[in-house]
């Protein structure tokens, strides 16, 4: 799960992030969202196949995200 919170951190600041390095964390977590599927808690799921990526970043610090329509 550190790789998963550490691409997220990057895609939630993009605006820290190294030359290349928010491409290379959207496509890191597609990969895991395919290869880990049934190994991912199905909220986290939900929020990284709906990108809710702020989200899932709250989820994965402990904390409850607030509720909202998911996908617009």
């Amino acid at each position: 799960m550190e790789e998963v919170k550490n691409c997220l951190q990057v895609i939630t600041n993009p605006s820290e992030a190294k030359s290349g390095e928010l491409g290379q964390s959207l496509q890191r977590l597609d990969e895991i969202i395919l290869s880990s599927k049934d190994d991912l808690h199905p909220r986290l799921r939900h929020f990284l196949e709906n990108r809710s990526y702020a989200k899932a970043l709250i989820w994965l610090e402990g904390e409850t995200p607030e509720k909202g329509v998911c996908g617009g």
